[in-house]
């Protein structure tokens, strides 16, 4: 007898730090007034370059500065030609250098598909209470000992996870604290118990690589899929960002994984480089 014919599809998944389309180097000052059509469109030609089906975006940007409004994730996918969805849980002022307010905005995650998207869910992540240590007393880190209350302003940022079915695949985008491992670790949990056991996909910049102790607990329930293509925890092939850590991520959950790379020939167009995996969904 004939072997079945296999009913499995291959979708390209990208996870990518964005950085709001302002581009790489230090963080600037009324970093609002950077976004430009020019980069928005360099990084659709990357992602084009890619064939991605579907793509995680973190540190997307909707702004209204002096009237004018920038939809980061609006304007990447119609440029890309797909759906897209956009979750936040951060609303800030924009204070211009004088003193000035001159707007507001938003900061958060988008799903870009060429798929079909569902309706999606917005899911607002956990934070140590105020009276909690940024990091623990005698931790290697310059505020370990010091509670939020009396930490620097943007130390806190509210993080959320946004999820959506794509053609019966659950995927969830993410990106977690970048201060404070006992705040990431209440966050994987959090998203971990978002998202069902099967057919899952997560797309994330978690600020903290795979092996990490914040991590433990998805490392257990997930499949790392740059492992699953060969490429360990500490290989220096999983850097994804300008000061060389590894904290970009795509976990998996029932699918196949036919690879999985960092995608350094798009060059720096933000200061993360994006990952694109091969699943069998």
């Amino acid at each position: 007898m004939a072997p079945m014919p296999s009913t499995s599809r291959v979708i390209r998944f990208v996870s990518w730090n964005v950085r709001a389309a302002i581009g790489p180097g230090e963080f600037p000052g009324t970093w609002w007034r950077r976004p430009d059509a020019g980069r928005l469109r360099a990084i659709v030609d990357a992602l084009n370059a890619l064939h991605a089906d579907v793509i995680g975006l973190q540190e997307c940007a909707t702004l209204n500065v002096d009237g004018r409004r920038h939809d980061t994730a609006a304007e990447l996918a119609a440029l890309a030609g797909m759906h897209h969805r956009f979750a936040a849980t951060r609303h800030f002022g924009i204070v211009e250098d004088n003193g000035r307010l001159s707007g507001s905005g938003l900061f958060g995650n988008a799903l870009l598909s060429r798929l079909d998207i569902s309706p999606s869910h917005t899911v607002a992540l956990p934070v140590v209470p105020s009276g909690g240590f940024v990091e623990p007393p005698g931790a290697d880190h310059p505020l370990a000992g010091v509670r939020y209350t009396d930490a620097p302003e943007g130390v806190r940022e509210p993080r959320c996870l946004l999820t959506a079915d794509v053609m019966g695949v659950s995927v969830g985008v993410t990106h977690l604290s970048h201060i404070g491992s006992a705040e990431r670790t209440l966050q994987a949990a959090a998203v971990d118990a978002s998202m069902p056991r099967d057919r899952s996909v997560l797309l994330g910049d978690l600020n903290a690589s795979i092996e990490s102790e914040e991590l433990s607990l998805l490392r257990g329930t997930w499949t790392d899929a740059f492992e699953a293509a060969g490429v360990a925890a500490r290989d220096e092939r999983r850097v994804t960002t300008e000061t060389g850590s590894r904290i970009d991520h795509i976990l998996v959950r029932g699918l196949g994984v036919r690879s999985c790379r960092v995608v350094d020939e798009v060059g720096w167009l933000s200061d993360h480089l994006p990952i694109v995996a091969e699943l069998e969904a």
